[in-house]
């Protein structure tokens, strides 16, 4: 059943996107298997056997499993950071910005929590690769930046007290990571909780009435 239902979502749309549907069932596939087993686990046949579709199109549209792998980190940083994007046009101030920042975390948390995953279990692997390293760098990287310049945003604006903008986005980004794995281990870990409970104590910090 779920095959001829991964069938149809390929083949029910015209030529000009029919590329870009195949990909994107490859893709989604392998996130899964890649999160549920490891990176070293999974084989094509496995992907392919996943979708319904022949393995010959994995070699056709990635070429490798190592490039399927580095299109999958790079699709759902992306996923990640347009759903950011999307809801951070409510943001009349910095505030808001790192409101939302930490919010994405509740919003998008298994979409996170593979992605942790995945690259957990890549960086134990023999088979390492520059393009790879760098792909899950780049989540990070995007973080880091959003979270220091919006603390500095708003300690300009006054809007938080003067603190190490480095340091505290350092702080959120790990217990953000923290929570992923946490939950990891212990599916029933309250990650809604505990996120909340970061975000308050971290305005409270950030409030200028404590300075």
């Amino acid at each position: 059943m779920k095959t001829n239902v991964i069938k149809e979502k390929v083949t029910a749309k015209n030529g000009k996107n029919l590329q870009n549907d195949v990909a994107h069932v490859l893709q989604d596939s392998a996130l899964e298997l890649f999160a549920k087993q490891n990176y070293s686990s999974v084989r094509i046949k496995d992907i392919a056997e996943a979708t319904g579709l022949n393995s010959a199109l994995i070699y056709y549209y990635f070429g490798s499993k190592e490039n399927l792998f580095l299109k999958v980190i790079e699709s759902t940083v992306e996923k990640a950071f347009e759903q950011f994007d999307s809801i951070k046009m409510n943001a009349d101030n910095p505030r808001d910005v790192l409101f939302l920042w930490i919010q994405i975390h509740i919003l998008q948390f298994y979409l996170l929590q593979k992605l942790a995953k995945i690259s957990l279990d890549y960086a134990g692997t023999n088979g390492r690769t520059p393009e790879i390293d760098n792909a899950v760098k780049k989540f990070y990287e995007k973080e880091s930046v959003i979270l220091k310049n919006t603390l500095k945003d708003g300690i300009t604006a006054g809007v938080f007290r003067e603190v190490n903008a480095v340091d505290m986005a350092m702080f959120i980004s790990t217990f953000l990571d923290g929570v992923l794995f946490r939950t990891v281990m212990f599916p029933k870990f309250k990650y809604k909780h505990a996120i909340n409970c970061m975000r308050e104590f971290v305005f409270e910090h950030l409030d200028v009435k404590t300075k």
